[in-house]
């Protein structure tokens, strides 16, 4: 089963060119390259052929060595991520506000411990505006590639324990198939989980594994063909697919499949692959990855992120940063003959990955070291992180049922509940403020109107807001009557879309049927459905209102700080209250006519935000919000006197 094919090959550097231009044009922006993001699919499959080759070869003469395959690895790919993480962590401390500095600081430690993906698929999504602010956000593919590593050889010489060649051939090309399987499953339901984890993208690997395990036997002729297929299809790939599209959903299999069609074509001489120049950039891809997106970041940091000549300078500088990275950090430790001399290098490379894990870890839990900053960009810093405490547990985000959360006085009887989305999530501690004395019940679910049988655009299958809302809704027909509910919703964001800074979404989240644009007719339906939704609500109780929370559209904690940080004499952020009566004037109009018609009761929360023209997003230093448009624990307070009196009234 040898395959002399695992010597040097140009095609392979070629790929790795490819793949590395294509995700570097697509995370700059480049127009005609918003599938760029299949440059990653490309390295996974060059790597499952490569290691595949690696451990069969070594195998069948009974050769090969775990500690041998694994510093090989790490000879590889650890020096380069250290260095970058070790140059990035000291520019974060002289640069970096605490907040930003803190979570630098997590996700090195994750970085050099391979354990990133896991870190951001609890976080943001990888297509998500908030990504452009994670220096090491492509660090997860790493991840990915080192657990692979990892299991491969110990699955392969597991089998190699009780089966045969071809059945161990054949166990391979069944896991590839699972795991493809598995992907689209999880990915069309948890589509997060489905980008980032191992076990959903371990079928690409295999795939490249299967086109070392399965040779073909190719004509010059026959060859070209394959070539030209192949790069037929990934150039379809990398210019027709988008961030909108399921991924590694079952299109993967398309760049996937034009991959193994330019390895089987093996061609060493083609003008596309085999030219000293993608030979180069193949040789440079891995370091010019991993500078390209800390380049990304900063260039959003400054807020250049929307010129093209700071995007064409990145580019720039990414490269020569990746090749100043190859023949200063990956040449010389390749050189390292890590066969014969094992105890040096392993100690080395796990010196490299404690110091960095460690220093990450200090800053992260040292909260961005405040101590280096001046304390007011240490408080609206800090405020980013004053964010209802009990919200994994008491926010809903799958199913239709609540865990029905008890704020305020929990053991005495429940004197009002808040139904609604975050916003409800992010207020729910000031209405049980102004009734301490009661308990207040709490069913939210993110990102969820407060209407029956609603969808909401871009959730995944396992999210059921419109479900949820029909059994609260039901369940509160029959039980505590009369115990006053309070409607606390994010209601613009459905209708107009979101207005986050680097956010280009617009148009209704919220639909009925099918996702449909903002038109009368669709202003009409969810003006009924929401009216009918209300009414609901009130059949047996008193039903409170909240208008619309002021979104500022940029983060609050963030900007203020890093304002602070460059000038400590910098006034408070607002945004004028022109601006957010535009914003909201579908949804407010909507509430009153829902008041009108329901008998229910508007609290107006721009009566103690917006003063004097302007709707305020910090006081006197202090941030009101812990994001964009969240209201933090110490800012929602400012609404607790609008809640005191009508709830004590009609209660």
């Amino acid at each position: 089963m040898h395959n002399k094919n695992t010597a040097f090959r140009p095609d392979i550097a070629g790929l790795r060119a490819i793949a590395v231009i294509a995700v570097v044009l697509y995370h700059f922006g480049v127009k005609g390259f918003s599938g760029g993001f299949v440059g990653v699919d490309i390295f996974f499959v060059l790597s499952g052929f490569l290691m595949t080759g690696i451990i069969f070869s070594k195998i069948e003469i009974n050769k090969f060595s775990f500690i041998d395959f694994y510093l090989a690895r790490a000879k590889r790919i650890i020096p380069a991520l250290a260095v970058l993480c070790l140059a990035l962590l000291p520019c974060g401390w002289f640069f970096l506000i605490p907040g930003d500095f803190r979570i630098l600081g997590k996700h090195a430690a994750s970085s050099i411990s391979f354990l990133s993906n896991f870190i951001f698929w609890r976080e943001a999504g990888y297509f998500d505006a908030s990504s452009h602010e994670k220096w090491l956000l492509h660090t997860w593919s790493l991840s990915v590639e080192w657990q692979f590593y990892v299991i491969y050889p110990l699955i392969i010489f597991t089998l190699k324990k009780i089966l045969d060649t071809q059945s161990i051939k054949h166990s391979i090309a069944i896991l590839a198939i699972s795991s493809f399987g598995l992907s689209i499953y999880i990915g069309n339901n948890w589509p997060s989980a489905g980008f980032y984890l191992f076990p959903t993208r371990a079928w690409e690997m295999l795939a490249g594994g299967i086109v070392f395990l399965y040779p073909l036997r190719v004509s010059s002729k026959n060859a070209r063909i394959l070539e030209a297929m192949g790069l037929l299809i990934l150039a379809y790939s990398i210019t027709q697919f988008s961030s909108s599209d399921v991924w590694p959903g079952w299109k993967a299999i398309i760049p996937v499949t034009g991959t193994i069609l330019i390895l089987y074509a093996n061609r060493h001489r083609s003008v596309f692959t085999g030219t000293k120049i993608s030979k180069s950039l193949g040789d440079a891809s891995y370091s010019i990855y991993l500078w390209h997106w800390p380049v990304i970041v900063l260039i959003s940091y400054l807020g250049l992120d929307q010129e093209m000549l700071p995007k064409a300078l990145g580019i720039t500088i990414s490269i020569i940063l990746g090749y100043t990275s190859l023949y200063l950090i990956e040449v010389p430790t390749r050189k390292i003959n890590t066969f014969n001399h094992r105890l040096l290098p392993s100690i080395t490379y796990l010196s490299a990955m404690g110091m960095t894990a460690a220093a990450g870890a200090i800053i992260f839990l040292t909260s961005g070291v405040e101590s280096r900053v001046i304390q007011s960009v240490a408080v609206a810093s800090r405020e980013s992180l004053n964010s209802n405490p009990r919200s994994a547990k008491c926010l809903t985000t799958t199913g239709v049922e609540s865990p029905k959360c008890l704020f305020g006085s929990e053991l005495a009887e429940i004197g009002v509940i808040v139904i609604g989305d975050s916003h409800a999530d992010s207020t729910v501690t000031a209405v049980a403020a102004a009734i301490p004395e009661k308990a207040t019940l709490f069913l939210g679910y993110r990102s969820c109107i407060t209407i029956p049988d609603v969808k909401i655009l871009g959730e995944n299958a396992s999210y059921n807001c419109g479900g949820f809302i029909s059994s609260q809704l039901d369940k509160l027909s029959r039980e505590h009557p009369g115990v006053p509910v309070v409607v606390i919703n994010r209601t613009s964001v459905y209708i107009n879309g979101h207005n986050e800074k680097k956010n280009t979404a617009s148009g209704p989240l919220a639909y009925f049927d099918t996702p449909t644009k903002l038109d009368d007719a669709y202003k009409k339906e969810f003006k009924e459905k929401y009216i009918s939704s209300i009414c609901t609500l009130s059949a047996n109780r008193p039903v409170f209102i909240l208008n619309p929370i002021p979104e500022m559209g940029i983060n609050i904690p963030k900007e203020l700080a890093k304002k602070l940080m460059s000038d400590p004499s910098s006034e408070d952020i607002a945004i004028k209250e022109s601006t957010y009566i535009a914003r909201n004037e579908f949804a407010v109009s909507t509430i009153a006519q829902a008041a009108k018609k329901c008998n229910a009761t508007i609290l107006d929360p721009a009566k103690l935000l917006c003063l004097n023209g302007e709707c305020k997003g910090s006081i006197n230093g202090r941030p009101l919000y812990y994001d964009d448009n969240h209201m933090s624990e110490f800012g929602n307070k400012i609404l607790t006197p609008l809640f005191e009196e009508p709830l004590r009234e009609r209660g």
